[in-house]
């Protein structure tokens, strides 16, 4: 009785969640300043970390979209932030703070921060990295692949979960170079918005691959995507 009890709470939560964020993402609350903060997002978790950015003023020098003001890091390109998991390198920085270089401006520490809101800023930044690149990678498709190279780095990023002959079998003849590159990009099955329905979020598998693509995603280079296209289109 007590487990059923859990189970029901826990999906009349996800229920409230979901309408929350629908509801939040058509009608922004009272005060909200929709011109620096952008449209509320679905999410209500990436939603909140959107706004602990903004309040800390990591979008003052930074971007709310990672463009850079003045001096600041490009955290678009940064490779250190690319290496982040669960800000185990954005949380020691944000609490130590950055010198000031002959390049870039002084950071300043953020040493009272929680973990929580160090999560926040962090997910924030990781999300809009991703956002970036899907857009500059979908727009920049002139690169020449190379079938040698993208073996290599199929093997490297993506043999773990991924096989060309069981779920890859003969992609090159099922897809053309268009619709590999969307897929590398974003997944269709990966696509969207989290769930909170209970076996949504008991599913490790399909929230573990939307992780990995998008660590992938804020890590590629244009010829890493038209070199992975080239060897798939060659896998027939």
């Amino acid at each position: 009785m007590r487990r059923r009890y859990r189970a029901v709470l826990l999906w009349l939560c996800g229920v409230i969640l979901a309408a929350g964020s629908v509801l939040a993402q058509s009608t922004p609350r009272a005060g909200y300043d929709i011109d620096y903060l952008g449209p509320p997002l679905a999410d209500p978790v990436m939603q909140y970390s959107k706004e602990t950015y903004v309040l800390f003023g990591c979008a003052y020098c930074h971007g709310l979209d990672l463009t850079p003001r003045g001096e600041a890091a490009d955290l678009r390109s940064s490779v250190l932030v690319g290496g982040d998991r669960n800000a185990n390198v954005i949380g020691p920085l944000l609490r130590a703070g950055i010198p000031q270089t002959a390049k870039l401006s002084p950071m300043p520490q953020f040493s009272d921060l929680s973990d929580q809101q160090i999560g926040a800023i962090a997910r924030w930044i990781h999300y809009a990295r991703q956002r970036a690149r899907h857009k500059e990678l979908s727009e920049s498709s002139g690169a020449s692949g190379d079938p040698a190279a993208g073996r290599v780095y199929f093997a490297k990023a993506c043999a773990s979960c991924h096989a060309t002959d069981r779920d890859l079998a003969a992609i090159g003849s099922k897809h053309d170079q268009a619709a590999l590159r969307a897929q590398i990009l974003e997944p269709r099955s990966l696509a969207g918005q989290p769930s909170y329905r209970l076996d949504r979020l008991r599913d490790a598998r399909i929230s573990d691959g939307r992780d990995e693509h998008r660590i992938l995603l804020e890590n590629y280079s244009p010829q890493n995507v038209a070199n992975l296209v080239a060897f798939l289109l060659s896998v027939r």
